[in-house]
């Protein structure tokens, strides 16, 4: 009997601590976009020009540590790749060059909550790609992910910043830069321009995002580690 009613007695604390710890939890909704290029794939290699625009669009949760400190997790869909118009020379490093690549990803973040509304954020990104397309002088080269060109899993570090700019909305700016390469295919499929120079085979997303973030039951979180601590 005293078994029974210790073990009854445990289920309702846990129950209880489990609703308190997911009370704590917020949630965010993401919009914004990408300015994104590819290292090493010669098209704004190494410059500040990230020709490439595309989407990033998401949903979080954040899991407060304390006051200051957080650990970060979204679920994003983000457009990234290359681009770059005609150049001198049909085969040049700068053809009419295309290469989008859509992910589905999850990065993990751990984040610093300054008391004036700034979040200062570090971590780690896994990507799935989803959608691939290359052109190269204006010819399709792929548009599968299943063909090989592409790696369909990738790895990305993050820098983020966030500063909230009225009620529940923060505007916040995202670098991120490949750990792992994009490119997968066989070396003679790396594009050659005119004077020889060949892609690099070991290519680097580098992507810029510029978002807006809705935060949702902050307060509540507020008041329920209020009442914990």
């Amino acid at each position: 009997m005293i078994k029974k009613i210790l073990s009854i007695l445990l289920v309702l604390f846990a129950l209880h601590t489990t609703k308190i710890y997911a009370q704590r939890i917020m949630g965010e909704a993401i919009f914004g976009m990408n300015l994104s290029k590819i290292e090493g794939d010669l098209i704004n290699n190494g410059s500040f020009k990230f020709n490439k625009p595309g989407l990033n669009l998401g949903v979080g949760a954040i899991v407060p540590i304390n006051d200051l400190f957080a650990i970060n997790v979204q679920t994003i869909f983000s457009q990234k790749g290359a681009y770059q118009n005609y150049g001198p020379y049909a085969d040049s490093a700068r053809p009419y060059y295309k290469t989008r690549l859509d992910y589905a990803e999850v990065p993990i973040l751990f984040s610093y909550h300054d008391k004036n509304g700034l979040t200062f954020s570090t971590g780690l990104a896994y990507s799935r790609l989803v959608r691939a397309q290359w052109t190269v002088n204006g010819r399709e080269v792929s548009n599968s992910t299943s063909d090989g060109y592409f790696s369909l899993n990738n790895l990305d570090w993050i820098a983020d910043f966030k500063y909230k700019v009225w009620r529940n909305a923060q505007i916040n700016i995202q670098y991120q830069y490949g750990i792992t390469s994009v490119w997968s295919g066989n070396e003679e499929d790396l594009l050659v321009t005119q004077g020889g120079v060949v892609q690099k085979p070991f290519q680097q997303n580098s992507t810029l995002s510029f978002r807006v973030v809705w935060l949702f039951g902050e307060m509540q979180s507020k008041q329920v580690r209020e009442g914990v601590e």
